[in-house]
């Protein structure tokens, strides 16, 4: 009984290292920020609409040609919006990118973006509604090098109530955009020391190694060596307790799930014992014909025998 529950709480100690080790791995090397090519969501053969909720992306087109796709995105509540930002953009004038504030491609659009459209025009595209989607139409020559690459952040424009990341702009945006070297917020205050980033290109390495990159690593390793102990110790103590037991028990097992109990005798007796004989009682042995003779307060008593 006593070694099931040390082995149980030894499979209940391993679980909670490995589930400590998962998050820590996590933390460290979580994709923070979806990254997508235009030409993996859309195919030329299929015209289909996708719908994706997202928290933020980056989204790149680079010598796409005769294409025409439709993307919607959602955020994770009503009381969230969308903001676009052109990190580059650089179109043909046969191709279009339509912008739409809603969850389909109807009705009028935000912005038709074509060649004479710049960064400088654009500027930073707000929706009004938790949806916005993008048409991508482009010929059949379209020049290598043309396309865009565009940042795609969900946001709250209310400090009041924030619990993410609140930008020095007074946009609130997920906590887990920060630090991923994307300009989520717009005035790339989410990756400042306004939201505790290390500065990774100030040179500072270890072993080669960015100072991010090294911490994550000796994490890794801190957990992997707790495992390796946890488990260490369950097999000792399970070979320790091994070694206790006696050579010839044997178990049975009962029904309805109790325990095994040992089937060794409790009480045991060499042989030799089991062939000796009781010593005759003091004054109970007599000779046949002769009688009993009992002692009675210092007198003898004499019954003949029949």
């Amino acid at each position: 009984m006593a070694s099931v529950q040390r082995d149980h709480w030894c499979y209940v100690v391993l679980q909670c290292l490995l589930l400590n080790l998962l998050l820590c791995r996590n933390g460290a090397f979580a994709d923070k920020n979806k990254y997508y090519h235009i030409s993996t969501l859309c195919t030329k053969e299929r015209n289909l609409q996708m719908y994706k909720k997202i928290d933020g992306t980056v989204l790149t087109s680079e010598g796409e040609d005769n294409l025409q796709c439709v993307l919607t995105f959602q955020t994770d509540t009503i009381l969230q919006r969308f903001m676009l930002r052109f990190e580059r953009l650089a179109l043909d004038c046969n191709d279009h990118l339509y912008i739409f504030d809603g969850a389909h491609a109807f009705g009028n659009y935000k912005a038709d973006l074509s060649c004479r459209s710049t960064r400088a025009d654009v500027g930073t595209i707000f929706t009004q509604s938790n949806f916005v989607t993008l048409k991508y139409v482009t010929d059949k020559w379209t020049q290598p090098g043309n396309g865009f690459k565009l940042v795609i952040t969900t946001f709250k424009d209310s400090p009041v109530g924030c619990r993410d990341f609140l930008c020095m702009n007074s946009f609130c945006i997920t906590q887990d955009l920060t630090c991923d070297g994307v300009n989520h917020c717009g005035d790339n205050s989410d990756e400042t020391s306004h939201a505790s980033c290390i500065d990774d290109t100030s040179g500072s390495e270890i072993f080669g190694m960015a100072v991010g990159a090294f911490a994550a690593f000796i994490t890794l390793l801190i957990g992997v060596g707790i495992v390796l102990g946890g488990v260490g110790v369950c097999l000792c103590r399970r070979a320790r307790f091994q070694r206790e037991e006696p050579p010839n028990a044997s178990t049975h097992t009962l029904v309805g799930g109790h325990q095994p109990y040992p089937t060794v005798p409790r009480y045991t007796a060499s042989p030799d014992r089991h062939e000796e004989k009781p010593p005759p009682y003091p004054g109970g042995g007599f000779s046949p014909g002769t009688g009993i003779t009992y002692n009675v307060h210092d007198k003898n008593l004499y019954y003949p025998t029949k």
